[in-house]
């Protein structure tokens, strides 16, 4: 049967060529042999590379006007600050200078209120007023019976300090002879001591060698006169050895003290 058709349609080939078939069934042959035909592409927009460059170079040259002008505004921002702060410094100088005119002025004015006699006399006597008054103090502490800790204390003042006048040193020669506690004797001896270069001072001490009678104080004033190396009390010395009424220790400190300044 198939080779019967395919004679047929050899021997009749002419007649098959003249005929066009239906759209239809070319459309539905075209389709089944897979040659449909493309959807049409849609258009796009077409750029050139030198207009991308173009762009490209207007970008970097926006960028860097605007770098500059942030620069510039910070400059600018930075003058202004800085022209504030020498203003406030001038400012504080000015005022500084004023205040010195105005305090030299005041001293001026001070000045020409006072004679050159009372500039001298003003601080003076107002020195003068605070050592007796000092003084006064002292002497009333060193008389105040009803305290040996007061009496101490006002001895450890006269010791500190500097200079001490002829009525100190005497206040504290009657309190090492005559007070009735023995501490605040040595204490009073101590700060007398101090001032042992003073020959009004050596020769005081020398004489109260004879008028101790308290032990304790009698071998410190020993000991202190010794360090002086004061041998005008060798005669005294030589009578509390040989004296049977005098307490040992003293005799001890006595006779080494005999052998040091008479050696």
């Amino acid at each position: 049967m198939k080779n019967e058709l395919e004679k047929f349609v050899a021997e009749n080939r002419e007649a098959f060529d003249d005929r066009m078939p239906g759209a239809d069934v070319l459309a539905r042959i075209q389709q089944r042999m897979g040659h449909t035909e493309a959807a049409p592409a849609k258009k796009g927009i077409v750029v050139s590379f030198r207009t991308i460059r173009w762009v490209a170079a207007a970008c970097v040259v926006v960028m860097a006007g605007l770098g500059i002008w942030w620069m510039n505004l910070d400059s600018q921002q930075d003058q202004v600050l800085a022209g504030v702060i020498q203003k406030q410094q001038e400012s504080k100088v000015q005022d500084t200078k004023e205040q010195e005119t105005e305090n030299k002025e005041i001293g001026n004015q001070g000045t020409e209120e006072l004679s050159p006699a009372a500039i001298v006399t003003a601080p003076t006597a107002s020195f003068v007023a605070k050592v007796d008054q000092r003084k006064e103090m002292l002497f009333a502490n060193l008389g105040n019976m009803e305290s040996a800790s007061t009496r101490i204390a006002a001895a450890m003042k006269a010791y500190d300090m500097k200079n001490a006048d002829r009525d100190i040193v005497d206040a504290l020669f009657h309190t090492m002879n005559n007070d009735p506690n023995t501490n605040v004797r040595l204490a009073a001896l101590e700060a007398i001591a101090k001032f042992h270069r003073e020959s009004y001072v050596r020769k005081q001490l020398t004489a109260a060698l004879k008028k101790q009678k308290d032990p304790i104080v009698q071998v410190e004033l020993i000991q202190v006169l010794t360090k002086m190396k004061q041998t005008s009390i060798l005669g005294e010395l030589e009578k509390l050895v040989k004296d049977v009424n005098t307490d040992k220790e003293v005799k001890d400190r006595a006779y080494a003290s005999l052998l040091t300044l008479g050696s």
